[in-house]
Parts: structure tokens; sequence; C-alpha cells
């Protein structure tokens, strides 16, 4: 969770009126409780506020469901299809969510990176025009492909999951690997990027390897998470540029700093350009757009 609070003659949210918390999944109390506990200084200085959310508080884990928009969906319309409501005296609304038919013909849903590339837009309306790639990484990372304003259709692909999943719970890295993680090493990373580019439906294949190059040659074979990363975030990139976008795409990258960098290297590695927005930022605008 991240909370913000929003004026108008803010062009950029305030660190100091910036909080995290739990997010959805990791909650045990009621979420207006939790919500309410938190915002609690921000009552105090301006009294009722009017509350505006987004993502995974609208699921059917969260406080209460809304819809999705199909897309083709010009972005500017979230507002209009929120779940309006009053609790303990604040206005409320909860944003929808937004679902497609991705790549695969299968069915794909997204809750809270439409309010990012909103944000994006907002600051960016000229370029917003021509046809983009966005690409918004975390757990699910979200490739949204956009055009004259809207979102035409996305993916999402599970590649934190599947790393954490991997990173925790398989053979491939030993303990010490996890527990006295290195210093992420670039070099190892694009390792990874570069054997995936090369052998881009051999995933599986390639993932046991992490295992054997550690064992084979423990000194030469550099940082197993950092290689396992490159794996994963190369065929993530691979994948979703050749089946979401055109030739010499430039993709946008929405999201905190440091992942969005590993993103990055990766997409350069693989003959594209890419530009960074950060995630909290692209947040805020978009809030403010609506």
């Amino acid at each position: 969770m991240r909370a913000m609070l929003c004026a108008s003659d803010r062009h950029a949210p305030d660190k100091s009126d910036l909080i995290f918390g739990e997010g959805i999944a990791k909650l045990n109390r009621p979420i207006a409780e939790i919500l309410f506990e938190l915002i609690e200084p921000w009552v105090d200085r301006f009294g009722k506020l009017d509350i505006v959310m987004a993502g995974m508080v609208g699921s059917n884990i969260g406080w209460r469901t809304t819809q999705y928009l199909n897309c083709p969906t010009p972005l500017a319309n979230l507002a209009e299809y929120a779940e309006i409501f009053e609790h303990s005296g604040h206005n409320i609304s909860i944003l929808p969510g937004v679902r497609c038919h991705n790549a695969m013909g299968q069915p794909d849903l997204m809750r809270g990176e439409e309010l990012q590339i909103l944000g994006w837009i907002a600051s960016n309306p000229d370029a917003a025009q021509e046809e983009r790639l966005f690409c918004l990484p975390g757990t699910h990372t979200k490739w949204a492909r956009l055009s004259h304003g809207q979102i035409e259709s996305f993916t999402t692909a599970l590649t934190g999951e599947l790393f954490g999943v991997l990173q925790r719970h398989s053979i491939l890295l030993p303990k010490q690997d996890v527990v006295f993680a290195q210093p992420f090493s670039k070099e190892s990373f694009l390792n990874g990027v570069n054997l995936i580019g090369k052998q881009p439906y051999s995933l599986l294949h390639a993932l046991f390897s992490t295992r054997t190059r550690l064992l084979t040659d423990p000194e030469g074979s550099g940082d197993a998470p950092s290689y396992l990363s490159g794996l994963l975030i190369g065929s993530d990139v691979k994948t979703a540029i050749e089946n979401c976008s055109k030739p010499g795409v430039k993709v946008e990258i929405i999201g905190e700093q440091s992942l969005a960098e590993k993103y990055g290297f990766a997409i350069k590695q693989l003959g594209h350009d890419y530009h960074i927005s950060d995630g909290v930022d692209a947040v805020y605008a978009g809030f403010m757009a609506l």
C-alpha cells in the first residue's frame, strides 16, 4: 500500500506526505481500520478528506469490488465507473480495473497499473498519441500497448513471483546465496539475458543452468541470483516485445528505480531503447489527472 496526500499546487508527491504499508493480501484487520489509522495525521490537519483508491482494494479480496473496463479503453473514463460511497464522513471512490484478451487470446486483468499509465499520459500528452509499449515491472509485470491515448491490450508476466518462488523453494540457489545475498551483478545478469536471447524457447531448460554453472565452475559462474534474474527478465522482455509491439519500439518503463533499471539493461541488451519514469510520481500524476 502507498498513500499520498494530493494537492492542486503540487506537481509531484511530497516525500513527507507519503505513507507505505502492507498490501491487501497481507492484512489481518479490516482495510478501513488500517487505512484511517495510517492517515490519522492528515485527518487531524485537514479534516474530512476525499479518498480515491485504485488497485487490489477494488478486487474480490479488497474493500469493495469494482468492475473492469474492456480494452480498448480511454483511461480518462476511469472516474466515471468508480465505486463511490461514504465512510466515517469521508467520500471514498474506488476506481475500476481494466481487462482484455492478450496476445495468446487469454483473459488478462489489471488493477492499479492503469493509473500509472494515465499519469504518464497526463505528463506526456503529445507523446501519448503515438503507439507506445509500457513495461510496469513488479511481482506480476504488466506490458501494455498504448495507442491514441488509450490502452489497446496488455499482458501479465509472473516474473517477480516466479523469481521469488525459485529463489526460496527450489534447488537452483544455495541457501547462502539467499540468506547472504551479494550485491546485484550486472555481468551475471546479462549472461542470463544473452543466453535466453539466443534460446528464446528454452527457458525451462536454461533455468537449470543456474545450478549446474555453480556446481561445475563455482569460481567463474558469477552471482547466481543475478544470473537467474537475467534469465527470467530476459525471457519476459523478449517475449513481450515480440508479441506486443512493432519492430524498433521504444519501451516506456514505469516503476521503482532499481527493478526498472534491470528491465532497462535487458531491453537494451536485446536491441531496443527504453525510458524510465518513477512509479510513485506516475501514480500521483494519475490521481491528479482524475
